[in-house]
C-alpha cells in the first residue's frame, strides 16, 4: 500500500509539473492586437511576450515597452475570461464609427496560430463581454513613451 502511496503521488506531482509548465508556455504564445483608425487618427497596439508595441502614426515611429509580470498576468486573466470562439459574433454596442463619431477599432488575438478577431466596434466602447481586456490593453498602451 505504501508504494502504490508514492507512485500515485510522484504522478500527480509530475502531472501538476507538467499543467504549470503548459500555461506558462501558453501564455507566452499569444498575440494581442488593438488597432484603431479613422480620417486623422490612428493606433496600433501589439502585445507579445511582456513586450507592447505602441504606433500613433502609420507610418511614424514604434514606441516600445516592457509589461511588468503583474500586469501580464492581469492581462492574461481577462484574456482567459473571454472566449475567443464567440469573438467574431461579438456586437458592438454603439455605431458612432459609421459616421465619423468614433474611430473604428479591432481587437485580434492569435494563440497557438489560431487567429481570433472581432468585427468592428467603436474606438473604446467595446461590447461588455472584451471591455476589461480592451481597457486594460488601452490602460498599457498609455504608459508607453
Amino acid at each position: 500500500m505504501k508504494h502504490f502511496t508514492i507512485i500515485v503521488t510522484i504522478i500527480l506531482c509530475t502531472a501538476c509539473g507538467i499543467t504549470k509548465n503548459s500555461a506558462v508556455i501558453a501564455q507566452n504564445d499569444v498575440l494581442i492586437e488593438y488597432k484603431a483608425v479613422t480620417r486623422g487618427y490612428f493606433l496600433e497596439i501589439r502585445i507579445e511576450n511582456q513586450e507592447i508595441l505602441v504606433k500613433t502614426e502609420q507610418h511614424g515611429p514604434d514606441k516600445i515597452g516592457s509589461i511588468s509580470k503583474e500586469e501580464w498576468n492581469i492581462l492574461m486573466d481577462d484574456l482567459h475570461t473571454v472566449d475567443l470562439k464567440t469573438l467574431p459574433t461579438l456586437e458592438a454596442p454603439s455605431m458612432k464609427r459609421a459616421h465619423d463619431g468614433a474611430a473604428s477599432a479591432r481587437l485580434q488575438i492569435t494563440e497557438d496560430d489560431t487567429l481570433y478577431s472581432t468585427t468592428e466596434f467603436d474606438h473604446e466602447n467595446p461590447n461588455t463581454k472584451i471591455k476589461p481586456l480592451v481597457d486594460f490593453i488601452l490602460t498599457l498602451s498609455k504608459k508607453v513613451k
